[in-house]
């Protein structure tokens, strides 16, 4: 059935958003892309769904899920901008990353060679190795959650973290929906406990590795109640199986990750990315890069799993043959145990016969010999190629990782590595080793070695347009801290806006490292020009050009002294505004005019009265001393337009 048409299209959400149009739909959400008009740039909306939004349980979870995930500042993770309520809506304001998810990739290309697979999901585990060390479990790991930008494979970022763990606390019903639509990626504490740890992010990780290679879920099946009980009951297939060309240690590394026991498993995704960049270092070019296909089991492969073979007998009985071992090859060395050479076996006789008894003294002397000859071949072996073998612990400190690791391979001792930032040592280069120099270490012992990453060093995050608070936070997830602040006047960025950061987005800092940003004061005020007395156009244009908006009165006022079309007021008068400020001006009608009347024939006193009703001055000049006191001539001919307080002289006799 089609899903109805959003109603949320065109809609500004918050003051902010504008929806622009449908993305994406979910169990959970519905994804819009929108435009920020704040920042004007486009972000992804995700609005929850209904049912979730009117839980308050939901939306104080997912409040607090939400600001946690806003702190993990890394390439690898969709930054989350905003989140919000509007009326019934709840939201979370997204970085927009418009691209194909993995679950596209599987789609078009799997199943993919090693490396290829391996470089996608080595992003992944960076990000999952990051929220890890931060104490934040992603627990919803799966191919629509890791998206590519533009296509590219160097573009993979995680997205929607926390928002699984803030469903799981909207209750029965919505935490069902969460766990069966993502069944296929559940680990199987997820199902038997709802219980997570970093350890569940890993099973998902390795379940993403076995699709890559094989290009088959794991545990298929479009029932999720059976897919969570292969999960919990079952065990992960061997991809090499199923796919011949994977090499032996990713082989083992899928199934160390996708371990039914959490405890088998990587301890956590740093554990893992470091365990995935070992594989990776010990494939030569052509097993990294060798085309994914069918392996058909050969014959003899399958014979040679048996530590036995029965083979038939004199007189229909059996008997059990060793099947010989290939011995250890260079590279890999003998331990203290399941090394011993086997021991020949002497035929049972049914009945032996009696013999002479120089005979049986010979054969006796024979066996002691044939013992001491074995016994001394045992000892030298032990002693020149054996776990009896001692080598010199070889100096590595201060060494290239490659030549360090030779080293201990020309003595026959294992190295195992791992990584630490160091300030004083180059990347690559070793800073520690567990044993001494010059001490004696048994053939095959594990030796410790600790090999700098280098200085640590954390890339300062975007902050332009961001609050003060904002960018305290984001800098707090990338291991830095805010440092001074200074204001300056912007004319298009908001007050409290961050303008720039010094030093700029993307320069590397060692942790707790400050950085200087410029917070914008708003535009520069302006002083407001005084336009009393100009035209309409000559006010309006001045106070443009001061960077002032205008507005005139609708109702135009009369004045005396200002000539129609001329500005009689403004408001404000005068002082310094905010740039962009609105003054209001008032425009005159010219004085006010009054029609005169005809006062001719008229008794003074009346026409005097009418005439100052209407706003005129009268004077009177008598003819002939005005005896009969009758208006004979007004200076003003009736019917003409005058302005109030005009002089009307009325002759009168």
């Amino acid at each position: 059935m089609t899903a109805p048409p959003s109603t949320l299209l065109d809609r500004v959400i918050d003051g902010r958003y504008q929806v622009e149009g449908e993305l994406a739909r979910g169990g959970m959400a519905t994804v819009y892309r929108a435009r920020d008009l704040r920042l004007d740039r486009p972000v992804a909306l995700k609005v929850m769904r209904p049912e979730l939004a009117a839980d308050d349980a939901f939306v104080r979870r997912f409040v607090a899920e939400a600001r946690a995930a806003a702190r993990l500042s890394h390439p690898h993770v969709v930054g989350v901008y905003d989140q919000g309520e509007d009326e019934e809506v709840v939201f979370l304001a997204m970085e927009l990353v418009e691209g194909p998810t993995l679950r596209d990739v599987v789609t078009a290309h799997a199943p993919m060679s090693t490396r290829r697979s391996m470089a996608l999901l080595l992003p992944v585990a960076e990000a999952l190795a990051e929220a890890h060390r931060r104490g934040l479990v992603h627990r919803d790991i799966k191919p629509e959650n890791v998206l590519l930008a533009g296509g590219r494979e160097s573009g993979v970022k995680v997205a929607d973290f926390g928002l699984a763990r803030a469903v799981s606390a909207a209750g029965r019903q919505a935490s069902s929906e969460l766990l069966w639509g993502t069944a296929a990626y559940l680990a199987p504490e997820q199902v038997e406990q709802d219980a997570v740890d970093a350890r569940t992010d890993v099973y998902a990780v390795g379940l993403l590795l076995f699709e890559l290679l094989t290009g088959r879920k794991a545990f298929p099946g479009g029932d999720p109640l059976r897919v969570a009980y292969e999960h919990v009951h079952g065990s992960i297939p061997s991809p090499r199986e199923l796919t011949g060309t994977v090499p032996e240690p990713v082989d083992a590394l899928v199934r160390r990750a996708a371990a039914t026991d959490r405890a088998a498993r990587p301890r956590d995704a740093a554990d893992l990315l470091a365990q995935m960049r070992e594989c990776l270092r010990e494939l030569d070019d052509a097993q990294l890069d060798a085309a994914p296909g069918p392996l058909a089991a050969a014959a003899g492969e399958a014979a040679d799993a048996d530590l036995t073979q029965v083979v038939a007998g004199a007189g229909d009985s059996t008997r059990h043959l060793p099947v010989t071992r290939p011995g250890p090859t260079e590279g890999h060395y003998a331990r203290t145990t399941g090394n011993r050479a086997p021991r020949p076996t002497t035929p049972t006789r049914a009945a032996a016969q009696p013999r002479p008894s120089r005979r049986r003294g010979g054969v006796v002397l024979s066996l002691l010999l044939v013992a001491l000859l074995g016994g001394a071949g045992y000892a030298a072996w032990w002693l020149l190629d054996g776990p009896g073998v001692h080598s010199p612990m070889p100096v590595v400190v201060d060494l290239p990782e490659a030549q360090a690791r030779a080293l201990l391979d020309a003595e026959q001792l294992d190295p195992v590595i791992s990584y630490a930032y160091s300030e004083q040592v180059p990347s690559g280069v070793v800073v520690s080793a567990e044993q001494e120099a010059g001490q004696q270490l048994r053939h095959g012992t594990d030796v410790p070695v600790v090999v700098s990453q280098g200085p640590e060093r954390y890339a300062v995050p975007p902050l332009t347009g961001l609050s003060v608070e904002s960018a305290r936070e984001a800098l707090g997830g990338a291991n830095l801290v805010l440092g001074e602040q200074t204001r300056q006047h912007d004319e298009s960025e908001p007050e409290g806006r961050i303008l720039r950061s010094t030093p700029a987005a993307g320069e590397p800092l060692p942790p707790g490292g400050e950085v200087a940003v410029v917070v914008s004061d708003g535009p520069a005020p302006v002083s407001v020009p005084q336009v009393a007395g100009r035209t309409e156009q000559e006010a309006t244009a001045a106070l443009v050009d001061a960077g002032l908006t205008v507005t005139v009165a609708p109702e135009r006022v009369f004045d005396d002294e200002v000539p129609e079309g001329s500005v009689v007021s403004q408001a404000p008068t005068s002082g310094t505004v905010e740039r962009g400020s609105t003054v209001t001006v008032v425009v005159s009608r010219g004085p006010e005019l009054v029609s005169v009347p005809q006062v001719v024939g008229r008794q003074f006193t009346a026409a005097e009265e009418e005439l100052v009703e209407l706003g005129l001055v009268v004077e009177r000049d008598d003819v002939r001393g005005g005896f009969f006191g009758t208006v004979r001539e007004q200076s003003v001919e009736p019917g003409e337009q005058v302005p109030l307080g005009t002089v009307v002289v009325l002759a009168v006799v």
